[in-house]
């Protein structure tokens, strides 16, 4: 991928993305700017306090005549160094000032105005032209019997070198802006390239392969982290386009018995003319394809409420033993074909606070499972055992069995075991059981070994509970 500035990189969207970097890098630039000139500010002062403090060496050794040096202030005709532009002697209330030849248009009044005592680096002094500025380095110095002496140098020179050194940063930190905005694009272009990267990548895998993935080694931790996270999405949604392909062939296979049976029947009614009676008939067995179909329409539409967090409970007091004993009941037929004997153990009743309907869905799923792939001569068990602050149903039966690496999947809509595939339906009705019992506050598991059977064990949060005379229903 090309790391130049194009079109795309001056979007708003863009430049929005590269204003806080531009920010920082230019904020950046004027702290290094001030800093720099902080230091150059000290070293130059530090120079001229230095060049001043030498010139006032050499004044005093000019000066020096024995071990009063500033006896005679009034007849002695001082020389003063070069450089130096006067010299000032306090001794015992008389002063002395000595002034250089060359002033450099520096005010003489100044000097004189100027109070013994003071000292310091680049004064700033008002000057003999309007507008113009003197400026004076001035060093004094304290000797034994009140004696000071202080000397002068001119500081424009140091001074001015300083403006320009001001005016050039801030110049560079103008200029900066046209450097650092470009700068500010491409680091975001670069922060962005992995992405730009990863985007081409999936829009590859998308476009030419159904099954390979993003390389998961060699693009650095965070990458090669990111790839695996997105190669786990595409594994998660290539799965289920293969389950709801899957699905769908399983829809039209259940679908398409009971709608050709339904255009049979109507054919059948259509021919009969006069014949009530096989009219009515017809008409019948017209109902009872039209509710095959309704009720298998029904059960997609309650999963999809269910994984939308939309299911609504109408619960009320609902008595445990009669809603098991009930759907024992429907599928007692349903048991006899299959030669399974189903057996509703005894338990003292128990009253939950339960969506009836839903809740009579979940035993008819889990029954009609363990009859379906139970084996001939087999069993299924229905026992009730409460756990602390919960009650635990279980469907228990000594059929097929779920093996080890299905056992987490079978939870997943629209999943079908292997094993499972040669039996009719649409892989809802786990689903769809974890769905409701989780809407109740409870939660379902199982355990299972293979070619042993399996045991279904639902947990439902414990209400109010009544004890009435036991008893024992079975069918087979």
């Amino acid at each position: 991928m090309s790391l130049k500035i194009g079109k795309s990189d001056l979007t708003w969207s863009r430049s929005k993305r590269a204003l806080p970097v531009f920010l920082l890098l230019w904020t950046g630039g004027i702290l290094l700017a001030c800093s720099y000139l902080l230091s150059a500010r000290a070293h130059l002062q530090s120079i001229e306090r230095h060049q001043a403090e030498q010139l006032l060496n050499s004044y005093l050794t000019l000066r020096q005549t024995g071990s009063n040096s500033f006896g005679p202030l009034a007849l002695q005709q001082d020389q003063l160094p070069e450089g130096l532009l006067f010299a000032r002697i306090v001794h015992h209330g008389e002063q002395l000032l000595v002034v250089s030849d060359s002033l450099g248009g520096l005010s003489f009044k100044n000097m004189v105005d100027l109070p013994p005592e003071i000292s310091g680096v680049w004064l700033k002094m008002k000057g003999m032209e309007e507008g113009e500025t003197d400026v004076l380095t001035v060093v004094t110095r304290s000797f034994k019997m009140g004696s000071i002496v202080q000397v002068g140098k001119d500081g424009r020179a140091s001074y001015q070198l300083f403006g320009e050194m001001v005016q050039s940063a801030f110049m560079i930190v103008l200029a900066s802006v046209v450097f650092l905005w470009p700068l500010s694009l491409y680091f975001i272009k670069l922060s962005l390239s992995p992405l730009i990267v990863t985007k081409d990548k999936i829009a590859d895998l998308a476009s030419y392969s159904k099954t390979e993935l993003l390389p998961e080694k060699g693009s650095g931790p965070e990458l090669d982290n990111f790839y695996k996270q997105i190669n786990s999405l595409l594994q998660q949604n290539r799965h289920l386009v293969s389950e709801m392909q899957q699905s769908l062939d399983n829809v039209a296979h259940d679908l398409r018995t009971p709608m050709t049976r339904l255009r049979s029947v109507a054919e059948y009614g259509l021919q009969a003319g006069g014949d009530t009676v096989r009219l009515q008939e017809a008409l019948s067995d017209c109902l009872e394809e039209s509710e095959r179909v309704l009720a298998m329409l029904k059960i997609m539409m309650s999963v999809a409420e269910a994984e939308s967090g939309t299911m609504r409970l109408d619960k009320e007091p609902c008595d445990l033993l009669e809603s098991l004993a009930q759907v024992v009941t429907l599928y007692e037929y349903v048991a006899e074909e299959k030669n399974v004997q189903v057996v509703l153990e005894e338990f003292p009743a128990v009253v939950l606070d339960l969506d009836r309907t839903r809740i009579s869905q979940v035993w008819a799923n889990l029954l009609d499972n363990a009859i379906k792939y139970g084996r001939d001569g087999g069993w299924v068990k229905i026992y009730v055992s409460r756990l602390k602050e919960m009650v635990q149903i279980s469907f228990e039966d000594n059929g097929m069995g779920i093996s080890p690496t299905e056992q987490e999947k079978i939870w997943e809509r629209l999943y079908r075991g292997d094993r499972s595939r040669s039996q009719k339906g649409l892989g809802l009705g786990l689903n769809y059981v974890q769905a409701v019992v989780v809407a109740h506050g409870g939660e379902v598991s199982v355990r299972s070994d293979l070619n042993s059977g399996s045991c279904f064990q639902v947990r439902l949060p414990l209400g109010s509970v009544s004890i009435q005379e036991k008893s024992q229903i079975s069918g087979e």
